[in-house]
């Protein structure tokens, strides 16, 4: 890591202003959630916008798709439609915060599961640490929903899920070749094609939202998270490295808490809190911001 690097205010302005847009998303989420808005039609407002905002990108790198292993760009979409039905459908009946500690704390313990069965991975004993911490993190929050915390074992369970369907983008994109907004154009726009074929095939209206509902929801969701989000990381993994952009994660699942408490007033309980931070932890560990050391 160079001096200009730690310099660089504009790429760390990215990186921060990334995470806080993914962080609050889970709110409006969450919001258009309870407002039984359809998990569908969610996903079509996040994927819709930025495939045609991003149409400049995936025109260009058609030829990069080509190149990629045809598995990877399979798993890669998972990260689509899918995660974001799961993703609705989980917030319905459970609040943000178990949301904040399952999906962005768990989906590297998932990933780094497919690369030791698929590819051989070997561990160091932080990794080991960190996703030990991962796991504790994950069975106070099943054991919180058995004990009735407020959420239902079934918005768990789709919680899960959408962690390893971002599990799967993650590792099938190193494979692909594409850059962070690359991919994303491509998984927008696949992810509104086969949107749009289920709408046709379903009938009815396209988006039976209010006025209301679909200005906020095309801004929260396709415009600000699709996109703007989007862009911005790709300045920040183009001047700090990937490395570096990714380490910023650990701050979603307490940032998106936060929001959560402030807007929706989602007030997480001790045990939960127990459980976020322990997950941050473990993602912090992973990312190599703590290192173990001999004691002398």
């Amino acid at each position: 890591m160079n001096s200009a690097a730690k310099r660089d205010w504009l790429a760390l302005g990215c990186a921060l202003a990334a995470v806080a847009i993914w962080a609050w998303w889970m709110s409006a989420t969450r919001v258009a959630a309870q407002e039984g808005i359809a998990p569908l039609d969610v996903a079509l407002m996040r994927y819709a916008i930025p495939a045609l905002l991003l149409i400049p990108v995936w025109l260009r790198t058609w030829h990069k798709l080509k190149l990629a292993p045809l598995w990877s760009i399979v798993a890669m979409l998972g990260w689509g439609a899918p995660f974001l039905w799961l993703v609705t459908a989980s917030l319905k009946e459970s609040s943000v915060v178990y949301f904040a500690t399952i999906v962005p704390c768990t989906m590297p313990l998932f990933a780094v599961i497919a690369e030791i069965v698929f590819f051989k991975q070997r561990l160091t004993k932080s990794q080991v640490i960190g996703y030990t911490t991962i796991s504790v993190a994950a069975t106070l929050v099943i054991l919180n929903a058995f004990l009735g915390g407020g959420a239902s074992l079934l918005s768990i369970g789709l919680m899960f899920l959408a962690a390893a369907g971002w599990a799967c983008y993650v590792v099938a994109f190193r494979h692909t070749g594409l850059s962070a907004a690359e991919a994303a154009a491509w998984v927008c726009t696949v992810s509104t094609i086969v949107i749009m074929i289920i709408k046709l095939a379903l009938g009815g209206a396209l988006l039976p939202l209010t006025k209301e509902q679909l200005i906020f929801n095309a801004f929260a969701q396709g415009f600000l998270s699709g996109f703007v989000a989007v862009i911005v990381y790709t300045v920040a993994i183009g001047r700090l490295g990937p490395a570096r952009a990714a380490s910023f994660s650990i701050l979603i699942p307490m940032l998106a808490s936060f929001f959560a408490w402030i807007w929706l007033g989602e007030v997480p309980t001790g045990f939960n809190l127990v459980a976020l931070l322990l997950g941050t932890i473990g993602v912090a560990i992973i990312n190599g911001m703590f290192t173990l050391q001999k004691v002398k």
